[in-house]
């Protein structure tokens, strides 16, 4: 019965596991979400305030203007997107991955020849041997 509690420990650590990374991913996308929305909002006055400087402070032509602020876009677009693809674990999935490879090392430790012998000659074993081979002759006729 040792195994199976080992099962039910790597089970367990491994929903652990799953729940912290939904967690993680889902506040990931609600953040990324909120900042495209109001990244959309500042683009649209930001390109504006720029072209507007560009064209009449700096006395540019509207196409360098243009340019100049394309480049500035393909920029902020690049550190935006290395932004939003890292991803930090947390301290909790981190305990959650070390337990689950710990009772999954357990488990291997605990399933030699021996444990698995003496659970098929115990009572339940020979239970479940005879189910089988009953089943393999009902599929021979």
């Amino acid at each position: 019965m040792h195994i199976f509690d080992l099962f039910k420990s790597f089970f367990v650590a491994q929903s652990k596991v799953m729940q912290y990374m939904a967690v993680r991913y889902g506040r990931q996308i609600a953040f990324l979400v909120i900042a495209a929305v109001f990244g959309m909002f500042a683009l649209i006055t930001g390109h504006w305030l720029v072209w507007t400087i560009l064209v009449f402070a700096l006395h540019m032509g509207q196409i360098w203007a243009t340019i100049v602020v394309l480049g500035m876009d393909v920029f902020a677009a690049m550190i935006c997107l290395l932004l939003g693809t890292r991803s930090y674990l947390t301290a909790g999935e981190v305990k959650a991955r070390i337990d689950r490879d710990r009772y999954l090392t357990q488990m291997r430790d605990s399933m030699s020849f021996s444990s698995v012998v003496s659970f098929l000659l115990s009572a339940l074993g020979r239970d479940r041997l005879r189910m089988i081979w009953e089943i393999a002759q009902r599929m021979k006729k």
